[in-house]
């Protein structure tokens, strides 16, 4: 009797353990999926506010017209149709990127959107350019980060931004990570390369790439508030 007794606790004690090493090994696998699910959440968002940039023009303290566009390795700025929090809504938004280093060593992608009121508006954003024989370069003012500002990727090892130009006169097309404004160009398409850090393992390296559905060349086409004006 006592040894059924033990056999039965053993039995048991088995069972038990093996529920628990299922219960893990479940709650891990829902875990990962539940990542999975919001990084690649993140890429489809990200991939559309590029796909639906526009080639904006913001007045300049000097008053002139530039087309705002920042092309950084780990800052992005441009105006785009679609919004992560009014996504039903129409209208222009200022799409902010940017990839921040923590105290751990760790990134993380940073956005801030808000509505465009007009060109005026983000012409405070310019703090002036860099001539180079290529092209100019913009400058803007530093990202702010404030209570508007949505993390949407952390723990990351790395993570770039890159900008595709066309093909040119006796020029093939390239991928850069400094874009350098030409009559008013913006990247054909965009791309994003994310590696997770170590014991991020259930994010898997990744790149996205996105075209933008408004490419304009030669500043045939620019943008207002109020409508669609040709040069």
């Amino acid at each position: 009797m006592l040894v059924s007794m033990t056999i039965v606790s053993l039995l048991a004690t088995t069972a038990l353990f093996a529920w628990r090493v299922g219960s893990s090994a479940w709650l891990k696998a829902s875990e990962r999926l539940e990542k999975d699910r919001t990084v690649l959440a993140v890429h489809q968002l990200v991939e559309e506010q590029m796909a639906s940039m526009v080639p904006y023009q913001a007045w300049t303290t000097s008053g002139g017209r530039e087309v705002l566009f920042q092309g950084e390795p780990q800052t992005a700025r441009f105006v785009s149709r679609y919004s992560l929090a009014r996504r039903a809504a129409s209208g222009l938004y200022l799409i902010e990127y940017q990839v921040a280093e923590q105290a751990d060593g760790t990134r993380q992608l940073l956005l801030n959107e808000s509505p465009v009121w007009g060109n005026e508006e983000l012409g405070t954003l310019l703090a002036g350019a860099e001539s180079r024989p290529e092209g100019v370069v913009q400058k803007f003012q530093p990202f702010e980060r404030g209570p508007q500002t949505v993390t949407l990727i952390e723990g990351l090892q790395e993570c770039r931004f890159e900008y595709y130009r066309t093909p040119g006169p006796n020029q093939p097309g390239t991928w850069t990570d400094q874009w350098i404004l030409r009559s008013g160009e913006v990247p054909q398409a965009m791309r994003m390369h994310a590696v997770a850090a170590a014991g991020s393992g259930e994010l898997r390296p990744e790149t996205m790439v996105a075209a933008v559905r408004h490419f304009s060349r030669r500043r045939a086409q620019v943008l207002f508030p109020f409508g669609l004006f040709r040069q």
